[in-house]
């Protein structure tokens, strides 16, 4: 509820339109506006209530207009969209982790889209939900093995074709202390989550930059700006994702010569898919949303159809806050830091008490 409330007031259209009203308006509408406002608050709380909006207004003017300036720059400041370079029915869609959580989501949605699906996981077959689609192709697949990935590849390639859209999605969370990680899983985590994206990147890049096409779409986290305490190796991963994003864009851009190639990094909340289940008890305590999943895919499906590249920060609330969290004063940044031990020490104690 507080999100939607504080949604609004940064929408300068709603708050500039209650500004006009309330002051500039013809004294036939304002006039009856303000006597109603006065049955339920006095002047001083009405023009107090004006300063703030007059504030909130300024705000979300500043805030839509970098967001405009931000999606500009990040498509090296183009007038005109992509789009014409793509025909979906044609297109093809390569998804690491493509039939469980964002991955199953993502796949059926470019599918009905027209879009030639190269799901990939390790489980043995496509789920229900997932069968009888005419566009949805499964192969399993170890993506940690580049061996594997390169013969897979060479697969696709002779029954499909080359991939212009590649979804870097499948990943990995085991919680607990820094030194509490066995060696597999400390292996499969990173192998996962970061080393597998080179191997899915040499395969796949090389025929984008030939045809200076394609998009690239990695997907991360808001640990991606932050390490919770119990989850460090995932944020490790996580922020090594920003820095492969940032480096492959910079590449594409200058070394490879092939601007036409767009990159997308998304960093989702905690959505409720498989990998979160686990954590839902803990997040939950911690008094953080669980948003659902179809926000995140919803998302990364309009960036692909609109060709648009950049960085997608999927709950405007707290994640666009947390994206900011490494740009703080030391001294804020340590008291979040702080914060965020408190309210893990916190969880323990209830949990022990609890047992």
């Amino acid at each position: 509820m507080s999100t939607s409330i504080a949604s609004v007031a940064l929408r300068p259209a709603i708050t500039g339109l209650v500004i006009f009203a309330a002051t500039l308006a013809p004294e036939q509408f304002r006039g009856p506006l303000l006597a109603k406002l006065r049955e339920y608050a006095s002047d001083r709380t009405i023009e107090n209530a004006i300063t703030a909006l007059k504030f909130f207004f300024g705000f979300g003017v500043v805030r839509t207009v970098n967001a405009i300036l931000n999606r500009f720059a990040a498509n090296d400041f183009r007038l005109r969209s992509l789009k014409s370079q793509y025909n979906w029915p044609r297109e093809i869609a390569f998804i690491t982790g493509g039939t469980g959580g964002f991955g199953s989501r993502m796949s059926k949605d470019l599918a009905k889209k027209g879009v030639t699906v190269i799901a990939v996981d390790v489980r043995d077959s496509l789920p229900k939900d997932m069968e009888n689609n005419s566009n949805i192709h499964y192969y399993k697949c170890d993506i940690t093995d580049r061996a594997a990935v390169m013969d897979l590849a060479k697969t696709v390639r002779g029954e499909h074709g080359d991939p212009t859209i590649l979804i870097n999605n499948a990943g990995l969370a085991f919680p607990g202390s820094i030194i509490e990680h066995d060696e597999k899983n400390l292996h499969d985590i990173f192998n996962v989550n970061i080393i597998s994206h080179y191997w899915t990147l040499a395969a796949f890049l090389p025929a984008m930059i030939k045809a200076n096409k394609g998009h690239v779409v990695t997907i991360a986290s808001v640990a991606s700006f932050v390490s919770p305490p119990d989850m460090v190796s995932y944020a490790n991963t996580k922020c090594a994702l920003v820095s492969l994003h940032e480096g492959l864009t910079a590449e594409l851009r200058g070394m490879h010569k092939a601007p036409n190639v767009l990159t997308t990094i998304v960093h989702p909340t905690f959505a409720s898919t498989p990998m979160v289940t686990p954590f839902a008890s803990e997040i939950s305590q911690r008094k953080m949303a669980i948003i659902k999943p179809e926000q995140v895919t919803d998302a990364i499906h309009q960036q692909i159809i609109e060709c648009r590249r950049g960085q997608l920060i999927v709950d405007p609330g707290p994640g666009a806050l947390l994206a900011t969290v490494r740009a703080w004063p030391t001294w804020m940044s340590s008291a979040f830091g702080r914060v965020l031990a408190s309210i893990h020490t916190d969880s323990i104690v209830r949990q022990k008490s609890a047992q």
